[in-house]
C-alpha cells in the first residue's frame, strides 16, 4: 500500500507495547484448535469420511473423542462436502450421531456441498464455485451462523489449481481456508496420502504438495493396522507445533439394520506405541511365504486357502514375481516344476545326488529361505 508521499510502513510494535497473547482453545487436545488448521490424511480405504464424521458428532454432542480431551459444550459443525452428496452421506451422518448417543440430524449439524442441489437452487454460480473463490462467503457462514469447527472433505476436489503445485496449494489454503480461521473457526482438512508407505513399510505423508504440511499446525495420519483382535486405524502425529499426542488405535464398528447403516461406533483400544520397525514387517512377510509354500507342497490351492491378510496378499505377489508360485486357471495357486527354479548345472560326481532347492528371496534380495 502506498500514503500521499510513498509506501506505508508496516503495521507493527515493539516489545513495549506488544499485545498479550491469548492461549491456544483446544476444541480437542493437541489435535484441533480455534483458529488453526488441522490435516487428516491417509491412504484409501481407511475410511477417512467415516472417521470425521465421527468426531464431528463428537464435537456437536459434547462428548469425548476417543482418549483425547474435548470441550465440554456442544459446537457448531460446517461440514463441507466436496467428494459427495447429501443423497450419499446423509445415512453416514444419521449413523455417526446414533453412534454417540443423538438421534436425527441436530441444528448444530452445518452442511454444504456443490454436489447437492439445496446448496446450489440460488443460481448456477454457488454450485462451480471454486475453493480459491470460496473464502469470503465460508468467512461469513463462520460468523453468521457462528461455526466452531469447518470440515473440508476433501482439498483437492474443488481446488481449480494442480495439487502438486506448492503455489497452487498455498494460494488455495490462503484464499479459501483462512478467510474461516480469521473468522475465528477451527479448519479440519481431510486428504489422501501417498501410497509409498502402504504395508507399513514407511511413514505416510499427504500427496501432493507438501505446502498442505506447512499450512496445518498439525497433521495426523490415519493407517490401516492389525492387532490380535483384528483389523483396527493408527492415529499418529505427523507434525505439530504444539507437543503432540502419543500415537493411539481405535475400532470403528458399523451396525446395520436390514441394508441400511444403523450405527457408526469408535472405540479407543490403546496407546499404538513405536512404529514396528521394516525388518520385522519383513520377518511376517518372509513367515507367510513360508506358510504359503508349505500349503501348496499337497497340490494347487485357491487364495482363501493360503492365509488371510494384506501380508498373505504381499507375500504371494512376491512370490509370483519371483517364479516360485505359478497361478493356474480357475483362480488356482501352485508350485512351479522344480527343475525350472533351480536346474541343476553341475554333475553327480562319484554317488553324488542333486537336490533341487528353491530359494526365496525378499525384494531386497535378501535370501527368506529354502525349501
Amino acid at each position: 500500500m502506498t500514503g500521499p508521499t510513498g509506501p506505508r510502513p508496516l503495521q507493527v510494535f515493539t516489545g513495549l507495547n506488544a499485545p498479550d497473547v491469548k492461549p491456544v482453545e483446544w476444541l480437542v487436545e493437541k489435535f484441533l484448535a480455534r483458529g488453526a488448521g488441522t490435516l487428516l490424511f491417509g491412504q484409501p480405504g481407511v475410511s477417512k469420511t467415516v472417521h470425521a464424521a465421527h468426531l464431528m458428532a463428537c464435537l456437536i454432542a459434547g462428548v469425548p473423542f476417543a482418549h483425547l480431551k474435548t470441550v465440554r459444550r456442544g459446537l457448531r459443525v460446517l461440514y463441507l462436502d466436496f467428494d459427495g452428496s447429501w443423497e450419499w452421506n446423509r445415512e453416514l451422518f444419521v449413523a455417526a450421531f446414533r453412534g454417540v448417543g443423538v438421534e436425527g440430524i441436530p441444528e448444530s449439524f452445518i452442511y454444504y456441498s456443490p454436489n447437492t442441489e439445496e446448496c446450489t437452487r440460488h443460481g448456477e454460480e454457488a454450485g462451480l464455485q471454486t475453493l480459491e473463490s470460496l473464502g469470503p462467503s465460508l468467512a461469513a457462514t463462520v460468523k453468521e451462523m457462528r461455526v466452531d469447527v469447518v470440515v473440508c472433505d476433501s482439498l483437492g476436489q474443488m481446488m481449480v489449481g494442480d495439487t502438486n503445485s506448492g503455489q497452487d496449494v498455498a494460494l488455495a489454503l490462503r484464499l479459501g481456508l483462512n478467510p474461516a480461521r480469521k473468522a475465528g473457526a477451527a479448519v479440519l482438512v481431510i486428504d489422501h496420502a501417498t501410497k509409498s508407505a502402504a504395508g507399513g513399510f514407511g511413514v505416510p505423508t499427504p500427496m501432493g504438495s507438501q505446502q498442505k504440511r506447512a499450512w496445518a499446525r498439525v497433521s495426523v495420519a490415519l493407517e490401516r493396522d492389525e492387532n490380535e483382535d483384528g483389523l483396527v486405524t493408527r492415529w499418529s502425529v505427523d507434525k505439530s507445533n504444539t507437543a503432540p499426542f502419543e500415537p493411539f488405535l481405535t475400532r470403528t464398528t458399523f451396525t446395520n439394520d436390514g441394508e441400511v447403516l444403523s450405527t457408526v461406533e469408535l472405540d479407543f483400544i490403546g496407546e499404538a506405541g513405536p512404529r514396528v520397525p521394516p525388518r520385522e514387517r519383513l520377518d511376517r512377510g518372509a513367515e507367510a511365504q513360508r506358510d504359503i509354500l508349505d500349503a501348496l507342497q499337497d497340490g494347487p490351492l485357491p487364495r482363501a486357502k493360503l492365509g488371510k491378510g494384506g501380508t498373505f496378499d504381499r507375500a504371494l505377489k512376491s512370490l509370483e514375481q519371483t517364479g516360485h508360485v505359478v497361478r493356474l486357471d480357475r483362480g488356482l495357486y501352485a508350485l512351479p516344476d522344480p527343475e525350472s527354479i533351480a536346474p541343476p548345472h553341475q554333475p553327480l560326481g562319484s554317488g553324488g545326488v542333486v537336490k533341487v532347492v528353491a530359494v526365496v528371496r525378499g525384494a531386497d534380495g535378501e535370501e527368506l529361505g529354502a525349501w
